[in-house]
């Protein structure tokens, strides 16, 4: 493993752009990609789809990692949630319930990570989504919140 890796910070939005608002996560990455972070943040930027069983080893990688996703976290329809690394067991209690994620839930994949002593620093930033049907654009409500969400992940990196 190289040094990037093991100082760097990765950056993954999960989602399925064909359902609505599911597609947060990768929309947001988009316009992160558009942005061009110097390359001396040692940030990598990743659409990680909908395989919540890739993250598990994204995690064993990487010292930081901000996850992007549709997720009720308990919040009202629409607004985000900012879950920080010291609030993730009582949001894995509660079952967070990543809506991208087909394979398993984000609270399943947390309880791995800790059972297996990951030690990376994880901030999830998620909204929960207003539609999730079949479409291939953002709900206007949920596409109004990206810029807000780049914004909050700019000022991490």
């Amino acid at each position: 493993m190289d040094d990037i890796a093991r100082t760097g910070l990765k950056i993954i939005g999960f989602g399925n752009r064909f359902r609505c608002d599911d597609g947060f996560g990768p929309v947001v990455i988009e316009e992160l990609e558009k942005l061009k972070i110097p390359s001396d943040k040692n940030v990598e930027i990743i659409d990680g789809g909908t395989s919540g069983t890739d993250l598990i080893f994204h995690l064993k990688e990487c010292p930081r990692i901000i996850i992007i996703d549709a997720l009720d976290a308990g919040q009202k329809k629409g607004c985000i949630a900012c879950i920080k690394e010291k609030d993730i067991d009582s949001f894995a209690e509660k079952k967070i319930s990543g809506l991208s994620l087909h394979d398993l839930d984000l609270s399943e994949i947390l309880q791995i990570a800790r059972a297996m002593k990951i030690k990376t620093e994880i901030t999830i930033i998620g909204i929960n989504p207003l539609k999730m049907g079949f479409g291939d654009v953002l709900s206007p409500q949920i596409s109004k919140k990206v810029p807000e969400v780049v914004s909050m992940i700019m000022d991490m990196i």
